[in-house]
This record gives structure tokens, sequence and C-alpha cells, in this order.
């Protein structure tokens, strides 16, 4: 009797430690923060914030100061806002749309950026994969209708931002 129950216990134990032993925070990762990205030679590129009401979709808001050097005439892009989804235990697809001006605030142009982000097995790294930015007229629908330009980005990393007071003396 005392041995069934202390392999009863050990086989319980097991079951709640052996996912902790087996991959270490992989579960627990979440797209759900801020994060600060960086181009191929290490350049700080974009920041951008994940939400959502859970880990398995949400809304995306990304910015990239220079986006609006792909579009002639353009002098500013707004802030380009979309969505995402998980797609895999640590992979996640998004897309995200914004829209190119020029001095006078006209709408030049649509630009839409999609991609795949890799959760790293911290937590706190991200690397961006498979990432196109298309580029629409202004009067057309970036859900349905054809691009009239399309660029691919080489893969990169992001960091996720986190809280690290520096001490005072």
């Amino acid at each position: 009797m005392k041995f069934t129950i202390r392999l009863a216990l050990s086989v319980l134990i097991l079951m709640i430690a052996a996912p902790a032993f087996a991959g270490g925070p992989k579960g627990d990762c979440k797209l759900l923060g801020s994060w600060l990205g960086y181009d191929q030679i290490g350049a700080a590129w974009w920041t951008s914030t994940a939400d959502g009401q859970n880990a398995s979709h949400g809304t995306l808001n990304l910015e990239v100061p220079s986006a609006w050097h792909f579009l002639p005439g353009a002098v500013g892009v707004s802030e380009l806002r979309g969505v995402w989804k998980k797609t895999g235990e640590m992979t996640y697809d998004w897309a995200v749309i914004g829209i190119a001006y020029d001095e006078s605030a006209t709408t030049l142009g649509i630009a839409k950026v999609s991609g795949k982000d890799i959760l790293g097995e911290d937590c706190n790294t991200v690397y961006v994969i498979n990432t196109i930015l298309e580029i629409f007229p202004p009067d057309a629908d970036p859900n349905t209708d054809t691009p009239d330009d399309v660029l691919f980005f080489p893969d990169h990393a992001g960091y996720r931002i986190q809280v690290n007071l520096p001490e005072f003396p």
C-alpha cells in the first residue's frame, strides 16, 4: 500500500515537473508586448506593440520611420496598424497597413507590410521572416487588389522592450 502511494505521488510529481524540464519557457512565451527591431547592419529600424485579449490573436501597431522612402514624393507614412494571429507554438503571422502622404497631407498610396514572427526560446527575442511590403494606389483595397509594387526584406531580429530602471545613488 505504501509503495503504491509513493509510486502514485512520484508519477504525479513527474507529470507536473516534466514540461518544465522538456522545453523551458516555450509554452509560456507570448507575442504580447512591445518590441524594438534591428536591420541587417544592426541599426534600430522599427518598434511595434502587439496587443490582444488573449495569446492567440490581436492588434499590432508597427512604426517604421523610414517607410515613406519607398514611395516617390512621400514625406511620411502613418503608423502601420493591423492584426496578428498565432500559427504554431512559437510562430505568428501578421499584417499591417499604413498611408503614405505628401507635404500637403494628400494620400499617395497605401503600404501593406506582412510577415511571420518566430519567438526565441528566451521569449524576449523575435525573428522576423518573410517580410513583404506591398504598395497600393490610394483608391485600392489592399485586402483584394493587386499591388503596384512589391518589396522583400531580409530576415532580422527584434527584442522585447523591458523595464530595466537604472540604479540611482
